[in-house]
């Protein structure tokens, strides 16, 4: 439920979610967007999250949902660019909800990297619920520099209170054409992503998150 999983339900070609990569592990939960005989890979920077996410005491995603589920530790864009030959239909990058992000992952040569692994029809998604932090303004901006559909979709808190231990979030959509999206591209519970007015795409030698700051 919610963007993910209308975005997943909604794309063109299933196939492509045979091979995920997911940055971020936490507590697993991710992997039950899998299907039998798909394969999902999470890149995770923090040993002591994967130990947690399969502690059976705690969490049993990995354990029980379906498909097959590995776990690189280390940093994310570093596994990624070791291994050239690993390929992606979907990507997912779950790692920015606190109030500390991993900047790297947002810049311009992060993105090229993604591109690089991805499938020319694949799609990418990245969760940007942040109390503190517009991020899609910042997606936005890189998919403006490099050509990319970009579409932002939430889901309001009504909509998640209607679920137990759910909690709304906003996640935005990138593809090579918006037509390798599926359902953002033409539900209207999507939006074109919005740009950062002005301001230059992050990269490895500039960022600026004061300017994303939600002044409430």
């Amino acid at each position: 439920t919610g963007p993910l999983g209308r975005l997943v339900g909604g794309l063109p070609d299933r196939r492509l979610v045979a091979r995920t990569g997911v940055i971020g592990l936490g507590a697993g939960a991710m992997a039950c967007h899998a299907r039998e005989g798909e394969r999902f890979t999470f890149f995770e920077v923090d040993p002591a999250v994967e130990r947690i996410a399969r502690d059976p005491r705690l969490f049993t995603y990995l354990r029980d949902c379906p498909g097959e589920h590995e776990v690189v530790l280390g940093d994310a864009r570093l596994s990624i660019d070791r291994d050239p030959g690993r390929r992606f239909g979907f990507i997912v990058a779950d790692a920015f909800t606190s109030d500390a992000i991993p900047v790297h992952l947002l810049t311009r040569e992060a993105l090229g990297l993604y591109l690089d692994r991805l499938e020319p029809r694949g799609v990418i998604a990245v969760n940007v619920s942040n109390r503190y932090l517009e991020l899609e303004r910042v997606l936005g901006t890189l998919a403006a520099d490099r050509g990319l559909a970009c579409f932002v979709g939430s889901e309001d808190e009504a909509a998640a209170d209607d679920v137990p231990g759910k909690v709304p979030s906003t996640w935005v959509a990138l593809a090579r054409r918006p037509e390798d999206l599926g359902a953002p591209a033409r539900d209207r519970r999507w939006r074109r992503c919005p740009t950062q007015q002005g301001a230059a795409p992050w990269t490895d030698d500039y960022s600026n998150v004061v300017s994303l700051f939600r002044w409430r």
